[in-house]
């Protein structure tokens, strides 16, 4: 059995402190396998920003592996963002922007899904390369067959299920058809700063939407998790700071989210869970992808 705590989109920058201090103290006491990061590690990659985040990095109990997000390169030195846009975050955070992990009952593989530009007026959101996904495929295959695989990346995978139409990663449709041939069970990612799970997929009858609450992952199945964000004041609507807290187990995984209620951190009541059946594929045209805002 593994135990696995997702945060993401910690934002140090804009953190609320007393939320920082509990959270080093429950990642501490409960002692996880590993620790993954989805990105955001700062507000605007700032120095003193990156000096935070390494802080709290080396209070955690190792081992730990994470992605940069948008907001870790900098919006503000055109230059640096377009020649070395990685290199406070390596520096700083860890070498390797796409780095991996495995024991004996576990891979994971991360993907950098930040761009330095756009052409367009949105630079926060995230593309996949195709090179990406063949790397991702190369590395995911090396792995034992009987260890059970997660992707990790900053953006999102699938949509929320209150927005269907909202923007995912570039190339999230070919990314996740990769993903299933090599039997990736999970992706985790972030950006949004609003939990949500959904199968990719309707190869099952019902095919379950969780906005809160647990949820059982059987082996053959693909689940793309998002985390809430952990430690920023940037909240999103009602969401309060969270993480997901994931168990493996036999070739499944339960995951279940962990709110801060204010006091401390604590179980997400069960509720808001629903049932749909969902297209054929997420290919949506980029017609449809609504714009969104720096998140």
């Amino acid at each position: 059995m593994r135990r696995i705590s997702h945060i993401s989109d910690l934002h140090f920058g804009r953190t609320d402190p007393a939320v920082v201090e509990a959270l080093v103290d429950e990642l501490n006491g409960d002692a996880p396998d590993l620790i993954v990061a989805s990105g955001d590690f700062t507000m605007a990659a700032r120095p003193l920003e990156f000096a935070q985040a390494r802080a709290f990095l080396d209070r955690l109990a190792p081992p730990w592996i994470g992605v940069p997000g948008n907001h870790d390169i900098s919006p503000y030195h055109l230059p640096q963002r377009f020649l070395r846009p990685f290199t406070r975050y390596r520096r700083a955070i860890a070498p390797d922007t796409e780095p991996c992990f495995a024991d004996a009952e576990i891979g994971v593989v991360c993907l950098n899904t930040v761009r330095r530009w756009a052409a367009e007026r949105d630079w926060s959101q995230g593309m996949i390369r195709p090179s990406q996904i063949a790397r991702t495929e190369a590395r995911l295959a090396s792995m034992p067959g009987h260890l059970f695989k997660i992707v990790v990346g900053h953006h999102p995978f699938m949509p929320p299920p209150w927005d269907a139409e909202a923007r995912l990663v570039g190339r999230a449709d070919l990314a996740l058809a990769s993903f299933r041939r090599c039997g990736v069970g999970l992706t985790l990612s972030g950006h949004l700063h609003r939990h949500y799970a959904r199968f990719v997929g309707g190869d099952d009858p019902d095919t379950a939407v969780v906005d809160r609450g647990a949820l059982r992952v059987r082996r053959g199945q693909l689940l793309a998790v998002q985390a809430g964000s952990a430690t920023s004041t940037r909240l999103r609507g009602n969401e309060p700071n969270a993480y997901n807290r994931i168990t493996v187990d036999g070739g499944c995984a339960a995951i279940s989210v962990r709110i801060w209620d204010g006091r401390a951190w604590t179980d997400a009541a069960p509720a808001c869970v629903q049932t749909l059946t969902p297209a054929p594929d997420f290919n949506f045209p980029p017609g449809r992808r609504r714009r969104r805002g720096r998140s």
